[in-house]
């Protein structure tokens, strides 16, 4: 007879890890299975492609000063940068005059972050009322610097400002005490969960809850648990890429709708020497102001000293983008970074790479945002589905959604309330 385990997990990513690590420490079964060759989902430190270390996926410690992960890199030794919001020497791209870069100066940059400063103010004084409407209805479009807004908006949520509810945006606990990790947050996690036994490259195709206890198929067999923790995306979910027996209730399926995974992605360039004449660790943002068409850029220049640019894009703009090709999304960058620094800067340029997590099959997107009029969604994700299902992610939680501390709370929650049912354990809140 095939083992029966307390509890098989799906996805091996912050979510699914801290589950199986709970699931131990509580002296539960478990199995954990993995779609990928590796884990750590959309947390993933790429240290060969570019000879350089840098994050596909997750970057920030976010909310750095609360967030139980800071307190792992302290004990495992990953270093990461700790400053003040705002403490990044930044830098506001204005376009180009007669061939040569106009950057702003302090009065254009102070109207810049005002303005900036001012949307997300009333975004979330609106979203704190209650207006469940989308974040677009709070932004001012003829404002001089809307297009840098928007672009901080898409990249911030995934998600364009007419997709974004208020409510849900304003739920997100931020303390601004958000610091990069220096080797990276994906070799953060699988440092830290490199003990947990996880069956990699193989997917779940079908998750059954109609006999006494779940069967769980994947491409190497079916095993049966007492009860199942699913972290995949919500987008992932939706695509019906796992089949439920019975189908998950019109409830939960609404749900995964209302808090889809939108999209994030980077281009990162590297170089043979320090080309762009900035500190390490800048930030800058860039804007043509001669072409109101073309949209807003940010970068991180120079990252840990490294010889590197990377851009970053986000909502719809990096959806199309990546389903354009890869050549075209390189090439949108490139083509404000040689604005911004000149097109010499190429000749010593080492290598090129992007990111494509919209059209990744195990997550087809990034990190999940709230759509107008569906603010209660996430709650219902954190109800169990006939006591034996149980669900994990960033998409869950209420405050710290769509991080990788959020996840890995969530994951660790999900195990303790499947304790409780199967009689193993009291449900409560998780520990750090």
């Amino acid at each position: 007879m095939s083992e029966l385990f307390d509890v098989v997990i799906v996805g091996a990513g912050a979510a699914g890890l801290s589950a199986a690590r709970q699931a131990r420490e509580m002296g539960l079964s478990f199995k954990v299975f993995e779609a990928k060759n590796r884990i750590g989902g959309r947390t993933f430190t790429d240290t060969t492609s570019l000879g350089m270390t840098w994050d596909r996926g997750a970057h920030w410690l976010h909310s750095a000063d609360v967030n139980p992960l800071t307190k792992i890199a302290d004990e495992l030794g990953h270093p990461y940068h700790r400053h003040d919001e705002g403490s990044f020497y930044r830098h506001l791209f204005l376009g180009q005059k007669a061939g040569r870069p106009v950057w702003a100066d302090m009065e254009a940059y102070t109207a810049y972050r005002d303005e900036f400063e001012s949307a997300y103010d009333v975004a979330h004084v609106q979203g704190e009322a209650g207006e469940d409407i989308p974040v677009s209805q709070t932004l001012d479009a003829p404002a001089r610097f809307y297009r840098i807004t928007r672009h901080l908006f898409q990249a911030i949520c995934g998600a364009d400002p007419e997709e974004l509810c208020a409510v849900d945006f304003a739920r997100y606990s931020d303390t601004e005490k958000n610091w990069p990790l220096e080797r990276g947050y994906g070799a953060l996690i699988a440092a830290y969960f490199a003990d947990i036994p996880v069956t990699l490259s193989c997917p779940v195709h079908r998750i059954d809850m109609t006999g006494a206890n779940v069967k769980v198929a994947t491409e190497e067999g079916t095993v049966e648990a007492k009860s199942v923790i699913v972290t995949v995306s919500t987008n992932v979910l939706s695509s019906g890429a796992i089949r439920f027996l019975p189908q998950l209730p019109a409830r939960t399926q609404e749900a995964l709708e209302g808090v889809p995974t939108g999209h994030a992605n980077k281009v990162a360039f590297a170089f043979k020497r320090e080309v762009f004449g900035l500190p390490e660790m800048s930030h800058p943002l860039a804007i043509d102001e001669k072409k109101p068409a073309r949209p807003a850029l940010s970068f991180q220049i120079r990252p840990f000293g490294h010889n590197m640019a990377i851009a970053y894009f986000g909502g719809s703009e990096a959806a199309d983008l990546e389903r354009a090709g890869r050549d075209v999304m390189i090439a949108h960058a490139r083509g404000m970074l040689g604005d911004m620094f000149g097109t010499d800067i190429f000749k010593e340029m080492s290598g090129v790479e992007s990111t494509a997590w919209t059209t990744d099959s195990h997550t087809l997107g990034a990190y999940s945002y709230g759509k107008p009029g569906k603010s209660d969604m996430r709650e219902r994700l954190s109800e169990p589905v006939g006591d034996r299902l149980f669900f994990a992610g960033e998409a869950v939680p209420l405050d710290w959604y769509s991080t990788v501390h959020g996840a890995y709370v969530s994951g660790m929650s999900a195990t303790q309330k499947a304790a409780h049912y199967l009689g193993r354990g009291v449900a409560g809140e998780a520990s750090a």
